[in-house]
């Protein structure tokens, strides 16, 4: 039976869609999660072929932007303390560089590869359900009782670079992917110069389950707008927008104007009189 007290509520509150009933609903839900602001601080920029040769003679590198060219999320359980699960991301970021050769003001644009390891411990709840479904061909289960691990990032911040005469380099291990995506040819160890990268990065890791949940059913989501076919003039839809005075004109930090959000102020810059006005 639809719940009539939730119902008159809804509507005493002024919502459009009044609560019906309870709906039965199968979702991935999210056990634990975490945020992070990290400094990726001295990651080694390993080059093609090509750029690792203008690397040695270069009196200076600048990285310029740099992108996340994929990641790989790996996840084990903690064996000490049930539930809890260790999950580890492995970050490859492409990063586009300036390399300045001597008595030289045009540089040579290059890309190269560096890379991170982010790991945490999350809760991912208990289970021991296997998982079938008529969408896998495969005879085995899709899920086995372990949780979703899921990563998160933005486009990572350059905040600095260096190059340094360094031939003691750490060995960065690159997938065969990552490799071909830049022509194949990534050398490192090689050369008597290193370059290092700074990044700044925003990430939300999390863990989720599937579970099978009960919700407050609300009417069907029926479009209430007809849907463009494209057969309008493109000029015609042109002036149909709005003009962005903001993009021209930009506000202030979004505060209200000295008069008060309820009174525009004159032409001569002077507030009008509440009292006199509301009279």
């Amino acid at each position: 039976m639809p719940n009539k007290n939730a119902e008159l509520n809804s509507r005493q509150n002024g919502c459009s869609r009044a609560y019906k009933n309870a709906l039965a609903a199968d979702v991935n839900r999210i056990y634990d999660s975490c945020a992070d602001r990290d400094c990726l601080e001295d990651l080694e920029v390993v080059f093609p072929e090509r750029a690792a040769v203008l690397l040695d003679t270069a009196c200076s590198v600048k990285a310029k932007s740099a992108e996340i060219l994929t990641a790989y999320v790996g996840m084990d359980e903690v064996s000490y303390n049930r539930g809890c699960y260790g999950v580890e991301c492995d970050y490859y970021f492409l990063v586009n560089c300036d390399i300045y050769q001597p008595n030289s003001s045009i540089p040579d644009s290059v890309q190269g590869v560096c890379t991170f390891t982010k790991r945490s411990m999350l809760y991912g709840g208990t289970g021991s359900v296997n998982t079938f479904s008529s969408t896998d061909n495969s005879p085995l289960p899709s899920s086995v009782t372990q949780p979703i691990a899921k990563v998160q990032a933005m486009t990572p911040v350059v905040l600095g670079g260096e190059l340094v005469n360094d031939r003691a380099r750490s060995c960065v291990q690159i997938p065969e992917t990552v490799n071909e995506a830049l022509g194949g040819d990534l050398v490192q160890n090689e050369g008597e110069k290193t370059f290092y990268v700074t990044l700044g990065l925003f990430s939300i890791m999390q863990l989720s389950r599937n579970v099978q949940i009960t919700l407050p059913a609300y009417e069907f989501a029926i479009p209430e707008k007809e849907c463009n076919v494209g057969s309008e003039r493109p000029c015609d839809v042109f002036r149909t927008f709005d003009f962005p005075l903001d993009e021209f004109f930009p506000q202030g930090g979004g505060k209200c104007n000295p008069c008060g959000c309820d009174r525009e102020m004159d032409y001569e810059g002077h507030c009008p009189n509440r009292n006199r006005r509301e009279r």
